[in-house]
Parts: C-alpha cells; sequence; structure tokens
C-alpha cells in the first residue's frame, strides 16, 4: 500500500472517492483562498477610504443587491445543470475583476473616485456569495448523505486550508507587494478553480423541468414550504444577524488599534489565517466524529453555545483581546462545525428543491440576515450612539433563540431522512427485479458462500392423521370412522391422505396430534394447516407443545408458527414470543413472519407483546458471532405471507439480515424499515445511504455497534480488523447448533469445504 492509499484509509475516503474527495478538497481550498484575499482586500480599502459608522450602509447594500443577483442564479441553476452554471458564473466573476483592477491599480482614482472601493466591495462580496453556494450545490449533487456526514468534513478541511495558508500568506504580501497587484491573484484562483472543476467526474444530472418557476419568490416559497427548509432557514438568518453584530464590534476594535491599510490587511489575513488552522484541525480530527458521534443537533447547538459565553463576558470586559477570541471561535466553528453540519442538512433534500433553495438560503437569507444586523448597528450605535459592546446583548438573545433551532434541526432532520428513505424505497422494488450483486461482499464475510445439502430428506417422517366428514353417529360408530380417517391419514399414498383431509370437516380432539404430525409431509402440509385452523382455538395447545418441544420433529417445529399465525389466540401470541429465543434459527425466523403478519392485521392478543422483549430478541440475533450469521438457512423456501422482502439477491447472511429487520419492524416504523432493508441489501447507494442514517437515528447504541460491522459504512480499517482467520470461523462454525450442521457427517464436509477454500 503506497502512502497516498494509506492516506485514503486513514481519512476513510473509499477507492471510487478518491478523485471526487481530492478535487472537491482542492476547489474548496482555492474557493476559501479566494474569499479570504477578496475580503481581506476589499475591507482594508473600504475602511482606508470610509468611517467605520458607513460600514452597515454597505452590508445592506449587498444583502438589496443579493436578492436579484440570487433570482438570476437560481434561474440559471433550473434550466442547466449546476456544474455549467458555475462555470460561466467564475467567467463573469473574473470578467468584472479585470475590468475593476485598473481602478484599484490607480491611486489617484481610487482616492478621488469612492464609486470604485463600493464596486468593487459589491462585486467581490456578490461574487464571494455566489461562488461558495455555487461550489456547496455541486458538491452535493456527488455524495449521498451518509458520504456527506463522513466526507464534508474533509472537504471542509481544503477550505480552511485555503484560508489558513492565504491569510497567513497576506503577511506577508502586503509587505512586499502593492495592493493593487492582488487583484490579478484573485482572477488566477479563480482560473484554477475553473480547471478543477473540470477535472471533476460527469454527472449524470438533468435539469429542473421547473425553470419558468425559479424565482426568488418561487425559492422562498418552496424554502418557507419546507419544515426542514424553513427551520434551516431561521438558523441560517439568526447566526447571519449574530455574527455580523460581533463583526462589527471586531472590526470597530480593529480600526481603533490599527490605523494604515497594510496593518488592517496583515491584521485581518493573520486573524483569517490563525482561525483557519485551528478550523482545519477541527475538521481533519473533530468534525466527522462529532456529526456521526453527537448528530446534526449538537454539531448546530455548538457555535450558539460559544456566542452566548463569549458575549457575556463581551458585556463585562470589553477588549481587543477578547472581541477578537470571541470572534475567533465564531469563524472557527462556521468554518468546521458548523459549515460542514449546514452542508448535511441539505443532501436529505431532493436535488430539484435543492437546487432551488440553497442558493437562495445561503445568499438572500444570509445576506438579509447581515443587512438587518446592519440596520440594528446603524440605529443603536450610528444614530442612537450607544457603545458597540452593548450588542452583545442582542446576540445572547439570537443565541438561545439558535439553541431551540437547533434541537428542532435535528428533529426535522430525521423526519427528512425518513421521508426520503420511504420515498426513495419505492422505487426498489422495481430496481430488485434487475439487481444483481455478482459477487459484491455486502457484509464484508471471511469466506466464500457454501452450498450444503438439505436436510428436508431425512428429517420428513410421513405421519399418521384421518378423519371424515362428521355425521350423527353413536360412539362406537364414531371410534370407528376414527379409526378408518386414522388409518387412510398415515396412507404413505399422498392422494388417499389428501382426500381424507378434504372429506373431514369436523376433527375430534383425538385426531389432532395426527393432523399436527401431517404437517412433516411437504404434499400435505397446506391441507393439514388447513385443518388445523378450522379447529380453531383447540388446535392451539399442541401446536404450541410442539413449537417449545426442542426434541420434536424439525419439520413439523418449522412449520407450526405459520399455522398459528392464522389462529388469533393470545396462546399462539405467546408460543411464537417464546419461540423467538428458540435454538433452531428457522423457528425464530419463521415465528418472526407470523408475529409481523398477526401485527398487521390487528389480531395480537398477546399481554407479553412489548417492544422490550422484541429488542431482548434483536440483541440476540446481532450478538450471534459472524459465522453463524452469515451461514444461517432454511431448509425450504416457500413464501409466507410476509412483504419485507421483494427478492432475494443471494447476499451471505441474508436471511440473518431480514430476519433483523423484520423483529425491527416489530417495534419500529415497518415501511421505513422496509425501504432501510432493501436499501442496505440492494444496490443502489443512494437508497443505502438514506438506510444507514436513518438506522444510526433509530437504533439504540448497542444494537448499532453490533449490526454495524454486518450492514454499516464501515472504515477499511475496521473492515480488516473485522476478518477472522479461517480456524477460527471453522472453530465456531464446528460448535453452532445452526440449521446447516445437522449431523457429523455434514460438519465434517464443511470442514472439508473450507479446508479447500484456503
Amino acid at each position: 500500500m503506497n502512502p497516498l492509499e494509506r492516506l485514503a484509509v486513514w481519512l476513510n475516503v473509499r477507492p471510487a472517492e478518491v478523485r471526487a474527495v481530492s478535487l472537491s478538497f482542492l476547489g474548496a481550498f482555492l474557493v476559501m483562498s479566494f474569499l479570504i484575499l477578496a475580503r481581506s482586500l476589499r475591507e482594508a480599502l473600504y475602511l482606508s477610504a470610509f468611517d467605520i459608522k458607513t460600514l452597515p450602509y454597505i452590508t445592506v447594500a449587498v444583502a438589496v443587491l443579493s436578492v436579484p443577483t440570487v433570482g438570476l442564479f437560481g434561474r440559471a441553476l433550473a434550466v442547466s445543470s449546476p456544474t455549467a452554471v458555475l462555470r460561466g458564473m467564475l467567467f463573469l466573476l473574473a470578467a468584472g475583476l479585470a475590468v475593476l483592477w485598473p481602478f484599484a491599480a490607480s491611486p489617484k482614482l481610487l482616492t478621488h473616485l469612492g464609486f470604485a472601493v463600493v464596486a468593487f466591495y459589491l462585486w467581490t462580496a456578490l461574487g464571494s456569495l455566489l461562488l461558495t453556494s455555487g461550489f456547496w450545490v455541486v458538491t452535493s449533487e456527488y455524495f449521498p448523505v451518509r458520504g456527506a456526514k463522513r466526507l464534508f468534513g474533509l472537504i471542509g478541511a481544503g477550505g480552511t486550508a485555503g484560508a489558513m495558508v492565504m491569510g497567513n500568506s497576506l503577511v506577508w504580501l502586503t509587505a512586499r507587494v502593492d495592493l493593487d497587484w492582488l487583484v490579478p491573484g484573485l482572477i488566477a484562483l479563480i482560473a484554477l478553480f475553473y480547471c478543477c472543476q473540470r477535472l471533476l467526474p460527469a454527472l449524470d444530472r438533468s435539469p429542473s423541468s421547473e425553470g419558468d418557476k425559479s424565482s426568488i419568490t418561487a425559492s422562498f416559497l418552496a424554502a418557507w414550504r419546507s419544515p426542514h427548509l424553513r427551520t434551516l432557514s431561521l438558523i441560517v438568518f439568526a447566526v447571519g444577524i449574530a455574527t455580523t453584530l460581533l463583526d462589527y464590534q471586531f472590526k470597530e476594535a480593529a480600526q481603533a488599534n490599527f490605523l494604515s491599510e497594510q496593518q488592517l490587511t496583515s491584521f485581518f489575513g493573520a486573524f483569517y489565517g490563525w482561525t483557519g488552522g485551528i478550523a482545519l484541525v477541527l475538521q481533519l480530527l473533530l468534525v466527522a466524529r462529532f456529526l456521526a458521534l453527537a448528530g446534526v443537533a449538537w454539531a448546530l447547538a455548538l457555535l450558539p453555545l460559544v456566542l452566548a459565553l463569549g458575549s457575556v463576558g463581551m458585556l463585562i470586559i470589553p477588549s481587543l483581546i477578547l472581541v477578537t477570541a470571541v470572534r475567533g471561535a465564531d469563524a472557527s466553528l462556521r468554518k468546521s462545525i458548523y459549515r460542514s453540519a449546514q452542508e448535511v442538512m441539505f443532501v436529505p433534500v431532493p436535488s430539484v428543491l435543492r437546487r432551488k433553495t440553497k442558493t437562495f438560503i445561503d445568499s438572500v437569507v444570509d445576506a438579509a440576515a447581515e443587512g438587518l444586523g446592519a440596520a440594528i448597528i446603524l440605529l443603536l450605535v450610528t444614530l442612537a450612539g450607544f457603545p458597540s459592546h452593548y450588542l452583545s446583548v442582542l446576540i445572547i438573545g439570537l443565541s438561545l433563540v439558535l439553541l431551540l433551532l437547533s434541537r428542532r434541526m435535528g428533529w426535522q432532520y430525521f423526519r427528512t431522512v425518513t421521508a426520503e428513505l420511504q420515498r426513495t424505497g419505492e422505487a426498489s422494488e422495481v430496481y430488485a427485479e434487475r439487481a444483481r450483486l455478482e459477487g459484491r461482499d455486502l457484509l464484508s464475510g471471511t469466506f466464500t458462500r457454501l452450498d450444503i445439502s438439505s436436510l428436508a430428506d431425512e428429517l420428513a417422517q410421513p405421519q399418521s392423521a384421518v378423519s371424515e366428514e362428521s355425521i350423527e353417529e353413536s360412539p362406537a360408530q364414531r371410534r370407528e370412522h376414527e379409526a378408518d380417517i386414522a388409518e387412510r391419514l398415515n396412507s404413505p399414498n399422498l392422494s388417499v391422505a389428501a382426500r381424507a383431509l378434504e372429506e373431514r370437516q369436523d376433527w375430534g380432539e383425538e385426531l389432532l396430534p395426527l393432523l399436527c404430525r401431517l404437517l412433516a409431509r411437504d404434499g400435505l402440509v397446506e391441507r393439514a394447516a388447513a385443518a388445523l385452523t378450522s379447529a380453531g382455538a383447540r388446535a392451539v395447545p399442541h401446536l404450541t407443545r410442539l413449537l417449545a418441544d426442542d426434541s420434536a420433529d424439525f419439520v413439523i417445529r418449522r412449520r407450526i408458527p405459520k399455522v398459528l399465525a392464522r389462529l388469533g389466540e393470545k396462546e399462539s401470541d405467546n408460543a411464537l414470543l417464546d419461540a423467538l429465543f428458540a435454538n433452531r434459527f428457522e423457528i425464530r425466523y419463521r415465528a418472526a413472519i407470523a408475529l409481523v403478519r398477526r401485527q398487521r392485521l390487528g389480531t395480537l392478543k398477546s399481554e407479553r407483546f412489548k417492544a422490550s422483549l422484541i429488542w431482548e430478541a434483536i440483541r440476540a440475533e446481532v450478538g450471534r458471532g459472524r459465522p453463524i450469521w452469515e451461514m444461517q438457512k432454511l431448509l425450504d423456501e416457500d413464501r409466507e405471507d410476509d412483504d419485507l422482502v421483494v427478492r432475494r439477491v443471494g447476499a451471505r447472511g441474508e436471511l440473518s439480515l431480514e430476519h433483523t429487520f423484520r423483529l425491527l419492524s416489530l417495534v419500529l416504523e415497518p415501511e421505513a424499515i422496509r425501504a432501510a432493508f432493501h436499501g442496505v441489501v440492494l444496490d443502489d447507494e443512494n437508497l443505502k445511504s438514506f438506510s444507514l442514517e436513518y438506522l444510526e437515528q433509530v437504533l439504540p447504541a448497542d444494537v448499532r455497534s453490533r449490526l454495524w460491522p454486518f450492514i454499516g459504512d464501515i472504515s477499511e480499517q475496521q473492515r480488516r480488523r473485522s476478518i477472522r482467520p479461517l480456524d477460527d470461523v471453522v472453530s465456531d462454525l464446528m460448535a453452532t447448533g445452526a440449521t446447516l450442521f445437522g449431523d457429523s457427517v455434514e460438519r465434517a464436509a464443511l470442514k472439508r469445504i473450507l479446508d479447500d477454500q484456503e
């Protein structure tokens, strides 16, 4: 394994993702480099030409102009692919900078024509909004939700690295290069980013068919009608206001302590560089783990917690050091944990809706928040004359609101993932008809699939039972008829026994044990089951006793749950619940099918049917060793009345997985579990991503940790650690009592097969 492959394994990047992740990382690096250079340059030029108290005016101007700008950008996304729109926007941004460069290069024009400074400020601010949003719109098209949670922190680290490198470079650049020569640097960054986008793999994505409806109003209505996007918009809006207020406090303190353009540019560059470095460390070491362990709600809540605590300190001790520290924490968290969580929030949203609303939320909502924040500053500080550190009171209030919104966002995210899982899962039934795994190691197994002959022929034992249509008869005649029925049912001729089952309708108590034994005969199973069902409650004691008896004929036992499912008795339910803990897999498997059927029909009557008991059965299943899990099979494949499985795809351990998910459907939303099962077994990465995300939200931690190695998107390191030596596998298989291993002969055959595969 070469160093690059080792790095990919350490970063948990799958082989198929390397190209897209690498180019996205580089793209984020260039985008943030552009943003830091443009922001530092425009703020230094503006603050050198205008008083700090005029800053709210330019901020409001950016907010106002962002509305038509984003409207045009949204219309373009509606009629063309995100990649094409982003590339066109890059050409336009570079052309505008080329036009403004002569003004920046002329100190005289810069001094006497204030509109040049304003124009440069507005052009770079609006361009930065679209550049950032466009980059993440394109990036979100490449990764499903699980990939986004795992990789967006890494991709964002590229942006943070860009901010750190560019910020620290500005200290050196401003000491050696005139500011006007930094404008060609912006154009060069755009050119490099364009080349990076050209190298990305082609996407099979069609534009929205609703191009004529993509306007600012349509985007606003679409975002507002979606509870998920509405909550996210409110979070972006509240964070934007709080950051604008804090940023004003920070810049006011900076202007008061640094007088020249070079000092301001150097200070801002160093600030953005250091905060970028902190954010880079957070993204590489913490973001993915924090999102996986704490969840999106806590990831969003971390920023307002820091803002609230820092603002309390600002009220007590306002100073440059403290405001720089609070603003630095804000910048670091926004670039790392908060930004990654925000981008993950967009991934489960349907592609068409995401394209219509993402840029609106990223740009218009964020710019509107900055505009409102600027208006608050204008009213309270510029006009009313209040000291700026009093703005901390508003920041504290906004932080408390953000904590509530973050909690709500966690709920909405789960609902959206569940809804998208079910919507995407509806198409999986059609997809299942053509799905093939073709050697795909679905459950990260340690050996190839094995075929060992069924034990049905050895276990099937023709039994007896006879009955005849009941008529009014004497006790002697009845005994004679019963003996005749028993003799006919015991006949080795299936047609004779079948006619006896069809002729008799009234089954006496003494014939019920015979009917139970007839379940062992393949040709009579359905007729015997129908006869037992017609006997009603009288048959339940006989069936439940056999089902619980480990020494009873296994062929009979494995067919009893199907009969009990048709009998609406409390004792039937209790027997099926006990059968979930039977030693033989097929008994547990068919008992679960029977319980699901009774739950769906609303005929469950047992007082013992509680979620805690089902979770106990689930924990028992996922706690079994991998060899047992992967080798559990059924003696026959007769289809039950069960809608969990659309089509079996032949993966190792699929029956164990199917049984576990069937148990989960007894305690969780059945439709969501059904879709999640399809997402796990079918070769559809998008559906699988939603499935794993849903399961991560609903499964208890101990169940998830045991189930995940079989179905989860575990890292390469985790996969390698899960592989066990073949000798250990053989030892476990020899010790198990799973269905496949009926006697010493078959165990010896299994040993030979495994030895041959070494």
